[in-house]
């Protein structure tokens, strides 16, 4: 017959494995701590992503690393100002924490922001746009005006020319225009005559293409946009030989363009660090949710290269990341 000191050594030991058992199975006792999801929403200015290729493995990478919940959202119709307004409101109203944004107009963003519309933090894309209210924004980007001296010197230094066809969108975007302003800059001073053509998109720019070589053959063509530049190449691959282009240049890192860069068909191209843009957006969205220190970055990495550049190990991890 066990003694009473035996009788309370078995409670106590029936209570130890009780409490083991719940320690082990449940969170009664100890709750393990919830990992905090952050709904962020990204809009750009496009139709479509194929320009975002490697600035989405960027911000999925920046996802998965900060517990992020990131949507990717394009527009109906490229360049319309309404419609982002319209899916900035609507991804607000459905309990986004942060928005990135590569805005059509950054001024009706900040004016979104002084009538209170616009309450979520926000990280700009590729805006040198100044916010006038008191809306929590930080930016990101590229110095495309940089970018499009460097191509200026590039083309100064391989054609000897003094005539400069440039190719855009009739709407360019303000990254276009600074790009634009950058080439100029290089070589209206070094007296070449720069002639304006340009389309609505599609065939408009491959038209505008083949009058520019029934004009002049052998004629310098800079595009001021990824679009402009990939049909611009296209339609000259297509041609006769004897339309043969004396140099195509512009900017962009899809992989239609880095073919055509390989195949001779474009002598000049500005490439940009997509992959890291799209990483370092979703860590300030996440930073400045949490209302952490925001790092400030200056511009990002961009490059112009040639033929040549494509398998330099520097380039080849720009353009393409590991995931």
């Amino acid at each position: 017959m066990m003694t009473r000191k035996e009788k309370v050594l078995w409670i106590l030991y029936g209570i130890v494995l009780i409490l083991l058992f719940l320690l082990s199975s449940t969170n009664l006792i100890i709750k393990e701590k919830e990992t905090q999801i952050y709904g962020i929403s990204v809009i750009i200015e496009d139709t479509s992503d194929d320009n975002y290729v490697n600035f989405r493995k960027g911000m999925d990478r920046a996802a998965m690393e900060l517990h992020a919940d990131v949507s990717f959202i394009t527009l109906y119709d490229k360049g319309s100002r309404s419609q982002q307004e319209e899916l900035i409101l609507r991804e607000q109203q459905d309990g986004c924490r942060a928005l990135i944004v590569s805005p059509v107009n950054a001024e009706d963003i900040f004016k979104m922001q002084e009538d209170k519309r616009l309450s979520v933090p926000l990280v700009l894309l590729n805006s040198e746009a100044v916010a006038a209210g008191d809306g929590a924004t930080e930016r990101i980007g590229f110095d495309y005006y940089h970018m499009g001296q460097e191509l200026g010197a590039q083309i100064r230094k391989e054609q000897q020319g003094k005539r400069l066809y440039i190719l855009g969108r009739q709407d360019p975007d303000p990254v276009s225009i600074r790009f634009q302003d950058g080439i100029l800059n290089v070589l209206e001073p070094e007296g070449y005559q720069v002639l304006f053509r340009n389309g609505r998109g599609g065939e408009d720019l491959k038209a505008a293409v083949r009058k520019i070589l029934q004009e002049e053959k052998q004629a310098v063509i800079a595009a001021l946009d990824p679009v402009s530049l990939t049909e611009a190449a296209q339609q000259l691959s297509e041609m006769e030989p004897d339309f043969e282009v004396g140099g195509l240049y512009g900017r962009g890192t899809t992989v239609r363009l880095l073919n055509y860069l390989d195949k001779g068909v474009i002598q000049g191209l500005c490439i940009t660090d997509d992959f890291s843009a799209g990483y370092l957006s979703v860590r300030m969205a996440v930073d400045m949710v949490e209302n952490r220190f925001v790092e400030d970055h200056d511009y990002l990495k961009s490059q112009c290269i040639s033929r040549k550049d494509l398998h330099d190990e520097e380039y080849e991890k720009m353009l393409y990341p590991i995931e």
